[in-house]
């Protein structure tokens, strides 16, 4: 009896929940302690360590079965290091008479050339032919500015503080030269529409030209027609570096993200029938210096991005111990109000027995993560958290030892049931309302 009554038992497992049943909180304690080790010297973009952590990553894709995207688990960018000289630094605006002279603190300089100009018109952007010129607009329209192809752009701010003499960037988004000006007075002057001209004088910059890589794995989908749809589950795995001598591991931060996002690959990819859409695993460097791999991925999508359905971001899996009060069993989104996606997860978790808790002010959170390049560009996306804010954040305190791996494991099983479940859904989840209303979103730089 007690043998038919296992056999009945097994037979009852579905295929799915017995792929997640997979998700091992042993075999996230193994990877994570090696990725949050000392060794890898906190995985700074760009490091050896952050090199050693996508090679490790990868290996753990190919392990998994995951396919590589155009021959490839690394999508190679091209970033450059930027040292700026502001030695014989010179800006001026003229405006209908008067004239301010900036000092260098109230400007952040991105340009890899020297520039010399001499009471040069300066026009406004209002979606004319700005080709060739200096043109001043808003750091939300940045993006709209680049594909005028002006000589110059300036982003004019009214309030903030320049003075940044380094800095990062992808090389494509160097080509046009772009000035940052924190001033109310030519604030003022641009928004009363007065003419105004500029002369301006920065040296070249010191330029170090570095590569860094995306890490991506595919669990090509099962339906014909939907496997050309994606799901993109990602982590960021760079973290802070060294700094003072002091090693910042970034444990939670976020190598729980990535050691989970390995173990549901895992998981999933011994599925005898993989989800119908295709689920993109990705790692992405540079989160911390300014979502850089996914600001990356976006613009240089390896499948066109009308093709992507969702984005669902991992961030600090791995600690409880939330400042609101512990959360075991649960989790949270970033922006839960802007979409239905979290709605759709939410039942998925339930039937792993987890919970969706709402972190007071996590609307605030949802510019913070790899999820708001997809956001931006129209990709439903949102992060998943269990603590935002929990003792040792960005410390050198957040060690692999303190994660709960139980915990971690039980709520991973919930957040992939919830991927499978979008990549299952016949319809694709949809931005809400008060997505089209809130301030969402930020400067962009």
């Amino acid at each position: 009896m007690r043998l038919l009554w296992l056999l009945w038992l097994y037979a009852a497992v579905s295929p799915e929940q017995a792929a997640l049943e997979r998700i091992s909180a042993e075999s996230m304690r193994g990877n994570l302690s090696f990725l949050a080790s000392d060794a890898l010297e906190g995985r700074a973009t760009p490091s050896r360590g952050l090199d050693i952590a996508a090679e490790f990553i990868a290996s753990r894709f190919r392990a998994a079965g995951l396919e590589p995207i155009a021959g490839s688990y690394f999508q190679d960018a091209s970033f450059v290091n930027v040292n700026q000289s502001m030695k014989g630094f010179r800006l001026r605006v003229a405006a209908d008479g008067g004239e301010l002279e900036l000092p260098a603190g109230d400007v952040n300089v991105r340009s890899l050339k020297a520039i010399d100009v001499d009471n040069v018109p300066v026009v406004e952007f209002a979606g004319d032919d700005i080709q060739g010129k200096v043109v001043a607009g808003e750091s939300a329209a940045l993006a709209r500015l680049r594909e005028s192809r002006p000589a110059l752009i300036l982003l004019i701010h009214g309030a903030g503080r320049g003075g940044e003499l380094s800095w990062q960037s992808d090389v494509a988004e160097t080509e046009i030269p772009v000035i940052d000006i924190f001033s109310e007075g030519v604030e003022e002057a641009l928004r009363e529409k007065r003419e105004m001209t500029i002369s301006l004088h920065v040296e070249a910059p010191e330029v170090r030209q570095t590569k860094l890589e995306n890490v991506l794995g595919l669990l090509r989908g099962s339906d014909e027609t939907l496997r050309n749809e994606y799901v993109v589950v990602s982590a960021h795995y760079d973290h802070l570096g060294v700094q003072n001598g002091l090693v910042y591991d970034g444990a939670n931060d976020n190598g729980s993200g990535v050691v989970s996002v390995i173990e549901m690959a895992r998981a999933l990819a011994r599925m005898e029938t993989h989800p119908k859409r295709s689920i993109v695993f990705a790692a992405f460097f540079g989160e911390e210096e300014g979502l850089f791999g996914s600001r990356y991925f976006v613009r240089h999508p390896p499948f066109p991005l009308k093709q992507t359905v969702a984005n669902i971001n991992l961030e600090q899996m791995g600690r409880t111990d939330e400042a609101d009060g512990a959360e075991v069993g649960a989790y949270a989104f970033t922006g839960p109000s802007f979409s239905n996606l979290p709605s759709l997860m939410a039942a998925a978790a339930r039937t792993q027995g987890v919970k969706i808790y709402n972190k007071r002010g996590a609307n605030g959170f949802f510019d913070r993560s790899d999820n708001y390049p997809f956001a931006e560009a129209g990709v439903v996306a949102h992060t998943v958290v269990v603590a935002f804010e929990y003792p040792d954040y960005h410390a050198p305190g957040d060690k692999w030892e303190k994660i709960d791996y139980a915990n971690m494991a039980k709520v991973d099983r919930a957040v992939a049931a919830g991927v499978v479940r979008i990549a299952d859904a016949a319809e694709r989840p949809k931005w809400s309302e008060i997505r089209e209303t809130e301030a969402w979103r930020r400067p962009a730089r």
